[in-house]
């Protein structure tokens, strides 16, 4: 999958790579698939489909709601861009084992220090590491990268999540941010693998979080 609007930084491959080594000559890997892929030919693991981790916490959605402490109807709110509302964490690549490569077994992310440089922070077997690999050959998204190729209205892949209200779904961020579009990941507040625009599915996520506790200890 091609990378347009950000390119890949060789940093965030090299200490995914460098962390599963680490990880694997001390404490081993906890998950069953990398455990025992890495274990058979520890050689044949690979990182493809790289793409960024766009974060919407719960408390940014609070303060779009209740600004300066008044709250207000989700459908009075004047939407903001996506972008603007987002953090991005990161990169986050699929991980493959050559030997049986029809799907990803894990997925691994790498986020920023204070120092600049980048470190593994997290390898995991979720349920959206599959549903990453569907959503990415989706029609729509397949046409999406193919047709900024043409056109040079380059788009990017990158992994939208709302994990206080449960919400997954790969982003296609245009540099015209009016051609950008969705696909949730499940079904869990939208049809899984619809398009959606992000001012639809912002009303939509502010209207979940209103259901999540408020003192909740989680920020989202």
């Amino acid at each position: 999958m091609p990378i347009s609007a950000a390119d890949l930084s060789d940093g965030a491959r090299n200490a995914v790579l460098a962390g599963m080594v680490k990880r694997a000559s001390t404490r081993g890997f906890a998950t069953p698939k990398l455990s025992f892929a890495h274990s058979d030919h520890r050689d044949d693991l690979r990182l493809c489909a790289p793409h960024r981790i766009a974060l919407l916490r719960l408390n940014t959605l609070r303060r779009l709601i209740r600004p300066n402490n008044g709250a207000k109807a989700p459908a009075s709110i004047e939407l903001p861009a996506l972008d603007s509302v987002v953090t991005i964490l990161g990169w986050r690549f699929l991980i493959y084992d050559r030997n049986d490569a029809l799907e990803p077994i894990a997925a691994a992310h790498a986020v920023l220090t204070d120092h600049g440089d980048y470190r593994l922070a997290e390898l995991n077997e979720g349920p959206y590491v599959t549903s990453s690999l569907n959503a990415l050959q989706a029609p729509s998204v397949r046409e999406a990268i193919s047709s900024s190729i043409d056109d040079g209205n380059s788009c990017e892949p990158m992994l939208l999540l709302a994990p206080a209200i449960y919400f997954a779904g790969l982003w296609i961020r245009y540099q015209d941010s009016q051609k950008d579009f969705i696909l949730p990941m499940d079904s869990n507040l939208l049809p899984a693998f619809r398009d959606v625009k992000p001012a639809q599915l912002l009303a939509v996520l502010f209207q979940a979080s209103l259901a999540v506790p408020t003192d909740s200890a989680t920020a989202g």
